[in-house]
């Protein structure tokens, strides 16, 4: 399509919900299906997350424009303060306690893999452990 750079540069700086008008449906269809075609990893989860609750039909100017919104939080101060806080995280500052605080911390792990690179299961535990409370590190 002659205009998909206009499109795509339109749908990176929209704010609120995305309405697409009718002609453009196929373009935008064409485009999710290329993101999840060809991305994956964490990119791959955004394009994923950015499908309908309710199971309509999905819009690939809204992944799009998810895709550019995450790439743009990654300046270098950003990448230093995420890095610290996966690398030390603090569990018991979670509303729903300790428990919630270590699936949070796996779910940021999870999310921020490409940054953080491989964190074997050895750190991981030795992370968690250190953390826990008493009664579960001393079992």
């Amino acid at each position: 399509h002659s205009d998909y750079g206009r499109y795509l540069a339109a749908a990176e700086s929209h704010q609120g919900e995305m309405h697409v008008p009718q002609h453009l449906q196929e373009v935008f269809s064409f485009l999710h299906t290329e993101l999840l075609t060809w991305l994956t990893g964490t990119q791959l989860a955004l394009v994923l997350r950015s499908l309908p609750l309710g199971g309509g039909q999905s819009n690939g100017f809204a992944a799009w424009r998810t895709l550019c919104e995450e790439e743009e939080r990654w300046d270098p101060a950003a990448q230093v303060a995420v890095l610290q806080e996966l690398l030390h995280p603090c569990f018991e500052d979670a509303a729903g306690g300790w428990r919630q605080g270590w699936m949070e911390w796996e779910a940021k792990l999870a999310r921020h893999a490409r940054l953080l690179g491989s964190l074997g299961d050895a750190v991981r535990i030795g992370k968690v452990r250190a953390r826990a409370p008493d009664l579960l590190r001393n079992h």
